[in-house]
């Protein structure tokens, strides 16, 4: 296609300025192999199972059988079955979960303990929903994990306790506290074989050296670096298989391998993560046909990471100011996600709509400044075919106005790329193009050109 290029929207990457080029994706990320880059769109959902429920506030997998805590209310998801458990976790805040390796009779009879982010500990068994048994487990709790057999918890103040082998049995000598700084503990969480104690400014990694009374025992290492909140933390997961990733206390994200931290965050991404409500900050792990994103949501919206392209896409959903999907976990061969809209347990979907709402997007490429000032200018865009009705639009200021809006079929775009005869006179801001649809059909963007015309219409 002759002409000047746009920039093929990479959207946002580690390193890279405001304004730099990469342009912006919503509800859809570049993928480049070789030298060929191109945009897709992203994944849709389907409903796995509907609960009933609203309010989703964490979820476990318990041989596969899932455990979901909502607002009100604990249920459990066996196929399509879902059973209501006697009693609740007070409160809407975000939950922690962990389960144990218990065995009785030569069966797996795990111990399954929930802990509000705000403070408490609970047992779910697979009818009902009781207050942590042992009192020598303090009701501060704020959050739990399991490690090498023993539930690890958590408190505000610093310290860490542990309950005995496979139990939920808790000795009143089995803490330590996390004292390299004075910053408490937000939360605590297993990657491999080394618990983190993650605090406001640091995080201390932990080794199971099965002492006694309190069998873990403190790296000399300290990152220098804290947890935001509770919930802004994900990839430590053993299905994950990759680095974990968390939202750090001065409004980065960062990921963590062993005894390393390094940002992944754009300006972009911390703009938005500096406008959210703390409290409102989710980090969930997903994989979706070999790619594994890294997403934060927050009352301000949703940033996903391609982990392997090391870029940034936004993504949303109709009728919520962020992507509806909440929390995820990995069970029965599929990462399974709560629905902040519905209270409905969603899977990745190629049907692209959202549990059967509609799924738009955009693509909004970088400026095209290359192209001489004061002079109108032609743009087509090369997109697969697809039934499907792209509104394009275009800005000469840097994205401060829009034109108004036109409709172009891509259902022969391989014959008639679609394009806009008249653009208007470039000027020194360059030229930027978006390309918005909606419906569910699929389809991939290798870019647009401008092209220099003389006279001409729309």
């Amino acid at each position: 296609m002759p002409g000047t290029p746009f920039p093929v929207p990479k959207s946002s990457t580690p390193g890279s300025r405001p304004g730099e080029g990469e342009g912006r994706l919503f509800n859809c990320y570049s993928v480049t192999e070789g030298d060929r880059s191109y945009v897709r769109r992203t994944a849709g959902l389907a409903q796995l199972v509907a609960t009933g429920k609203t309010g989703i506030r964490g979820l476990i997998d318990v041989n596969g059988v899932l455990y979901v805590v909502f607002t009100g209310s604990v249920v459990t998801v066996s196929g399509s079955t879902v059973t209501t458990l006697t009693g609740s976790i007070p409160g809407s805040d975000g939950v922690t979960l962990a389960r144990n390796n218990k065995v009785t009779g030569g069966a797996s009879t795990p111990d399954i303990v929930a802990v509000r982010e705000s403070g408490g500990a609970y047992v779910l068994t697979s009818s009902a929903v009781s207050t942590y048994p042992d009192a020598d487990l303090p009701a501060t709790v704020n959050s739990v994990t399991f490690l090498g057999g023993f539930f690890i918890f958590s408190i505000a103040d610093g310290r860490i306790f542990a309950s005995e082998l496979n139990s939920t049995d808790i000795n009143a000598l089995s803490f330590a506290t996390a004292e390299a700084r004075s910053d408490g503990l937000v939360r605590v969480i297993v990657r491999g074989n080394i618990l983190y104690a993650m605090g406001g400014t640091t995080v201390e990694p932990w080794s199971n050296q099965g002492l006694s009374p309190f069998p873990l025992q403190r790296s000399p290492t300290v990152l220098q670096v804290g947890l935001l909140t509770t919930m802004a933390v994900a990839g430590m997961e053993d299905t994950w298989g990759g680095n974990g990733y968390f939202v750090s206390s001065d409004k980065r994200v960062m990921t963590l391998a062993g005894y390393e931290t390094a940002p992944v965050s754009t300006p972009d991404v911390e703009r938005f993560i500096a406008a959210s409500t703390v409290s409102t900050i989710e980090v969930s792990a997903f994989i979706w046909k070999g790619r594994s994103f890294i997403a934060i949501n927050s009352d301000q919206g949703s940033w996903v990471l391609d982990v392997a392209a090391n870029s940034w896409h936004e993504r949303g959903s109709t009728g919520s100011d962020r992507w509806r999907a909440k929390w995820s976990i990995y069970s029965g061969s599929q990462w399974v996600f709560g629905d902040r809209l519905s209270g409905d347990l969603l899977v990745m979907s190629d049907t692209l709509t959202e549990n059967g709402s509609a799924l738009g997007g955009f693509i909004q490429t970088g400026p095209l400044k290359d192209f001489p000032a004061r002079v109108a200018a032609k743009l087509s865009a090369d997109f697969t075919e697809a039934v499907i009705t792209i509104y394009v639009s275009w800005s000469h200021d840097g994205g401060k106005t829009w034109s108004t809006e036109l409709q172009r079929s891509i259902t022969d775009a391989e014959k008639w790329p679609p394009s806009v005869s008249n653009l208007g006179l470039s000027t020194h801001n360059g030229i930027i193009a978006k390309f918005r649809w909606e419906g569910p059909q699929d389809f991939a963007f290798m870019g647009a050109v401008a092209n220099r015309v003389v006279t001409g219409g729309v």
